[in-house]
């Protein structure tokens, strides 16, 4: 049995680092997706700027807020649509900023959030599988793998040492003393 749950352990952590090795492979990925995205964003702010400029707004905000007090809906919608693209520009500049210079527990934290599955679905979608050849990166897929694997199977090793524990103190369960006294199944006329 010990053998049976010694392989089950070997084979957990072996699928848990294969898994945690590609975390650092899909942050690139997830990074050059990213960066696509804010490349055709930043085209659509320096137009918003240089209409804002062109028109003599102080700043993209100004020509903004002076389209959302517009009377006809078509305009105050573009304006909503303007300010969501800025938004997520200004959301993007952060994400660039964290994947350039932030490490890989920040950057996972960023990827794996529930508000941005659908763009981790999308990276998902074209990823492919490898091996990180960074010696930094290999050691964060072994640490991860080893913390993984020992919470997966803590319980169950915990539960293991109990068993053996009370298996180990059922042979003595008279307590103290009980050598000296009678045996099992003797009883008191015995002695």
């Amino acid at each position: 049995m010990k053998l049976l749950l010694n392989i089950v352990d070997k084979l957990v952590f072996g699928t848990l680092l294969l898994l945690a090795l590609q975390v650092p492979l899909l942050a690139d990925h997830y990074l050059q997706y990213i960066s696509g995205y804010f490349a055709a964003l930043e085209k659509q702010v320096e137009g918003f700027e240089a209409n804002a400029k062109l028109n003599a707004y102080d700043d993209v905000y100004a020509m903004i807020d002076d389209l959302l007090l517009n009377n006809t809906a078509a305009v105050r919608v573009d304006a909503q649509q303007k300010l969501s693209t800025l938004e997520e520009y200004e959301d993007l500049t952060v994400a660039l900023n964290l994947f350039a210079s932030g490490n890989i527990l920040q950057q996972s934290w960023y990827m794996f959030q529930p508000s941005r599955y659908d763009t981790l679905q999308n990276v998902l979608d074209n990823f492919e599988p490898g091996i990180p050849l960074g010696v930094t990166e290999i050691l964060y897929a072994i640490v991860l793998a080893m913390l993984l694997n020992l919470c997966l199977l803590l319980p169950g090793k915990c539960l293991g040492w109990i068993r053996q524990d009370k298996h180990k103190t059922g042979e003595d369960r008279g307590g103290p003393g009980r050598k000296e006294g009678r045996k099992r199944g003797e009883s008191l006329k015995d002695l």
